[in-house]
């Protein structure tokens, strides 16, 4: 019985320890590429117009190889079993986060990005498919739906569970912090776009700094999540 009792708790503390990793390596990336652009960007002279002005760069490799890991390590990621009557899950939220963050990947922003980067590679499969003007659509979609579901992890899923001391209290509060980061970064993003804003303030490339903006707070919730922050969490429970 004892040795039953041993192998079941290895076995709890393998999964907890696969669950940190995976949300750690999920934090990580969405550190890393916002991170590798802006130093691309200081080194070229000029900051790209928006993450996914990357596509048209030399660091496409980059841009499309992170994007297509997140979207591997979303998709295997299980989180927590859903309660009865759950119908926002761990497992169904990174699913669509992984299938729209590979659509972004393998759809690129519009032909409008191609000028402002100097170059103008063939299409990929989906984009000759589909044509600029709907591949473009279904690019800054799925964008949207990714960001909204990672927000949903922030607002809802991340914060469940009791409030059982000072640290859970103070993870939650980062949370909600970055969820909401996320909405208005991405919300500010869809009004410079619908009022032409963008264009008139591309010089300050704002999209990019939003995106960036909204990156970052993912990746910190997920990086609490992971237990990879816990100074972070520790200092956010002394404010109180």
């Amino acid at each position: 019985m004892a040795d039953d009792r041993g192998i079941s708790q290895k076995a709890h503390n393998d999964l907890v320890l696969s669950f940190l990793a995976v949300r750690r390596a999920i934090g990580t990336l969405g550190f890393f590429l916002p991170v590798a652009l802006l130093a691309y960007g200081l080194l070229d002279g000029r900051l790209l117009t928006s993450i996914s002005a990357a596509y048209y760069t030399p660091m496409r490799e980059v841009f499309v190889g992170t994007l297509i890991a997140q979207a591997v390590f979303l998709w295997s990621y299980e989180g927590f079993r859903p309660d009865a009557g759950d119908l926002i899950t761990d497992k169904g939220t990174a699913r669509v986060a992984a299938a729209a963050i590979a659509l972004v990947a393998l759809v690129p922003t519009g032909p409008a990005e191609k000028a402002e980067a100097g170059a103008d590679p063939a299409c990929t499969l989906l984009q000759c498919a589909l044509g600029p003007s709907l591949a473009s659509q279904v690019h800054l979609g799925a964008a949207a739906v990714f960001f909204g579901a990672l927000a949903v992890y922030c607002l809802a899923l991340f914060t469940k569970g009791a409030v059982d001391g000072a640290e859970k209290d103070a993870s939650n509060r980062i949370y909600r912090l970055c969820g909401w980061t996320i909405i208005v970064s991405i919300g500010l993003v869809g009004v410079l776009f619908v009022t032409g804003l963008e264009s008139r303030l591309a010089a300050l490339r704002p999209v990019f700094w939003l995106e960036t903006a909204a990156t970052f707070a993912f990746a910190t919730s997920w990086m609490v999540k992971g237990d990879a922050l816990r100074p972070l969490v520790r200092g956010v429970a002394a404010l109180r």
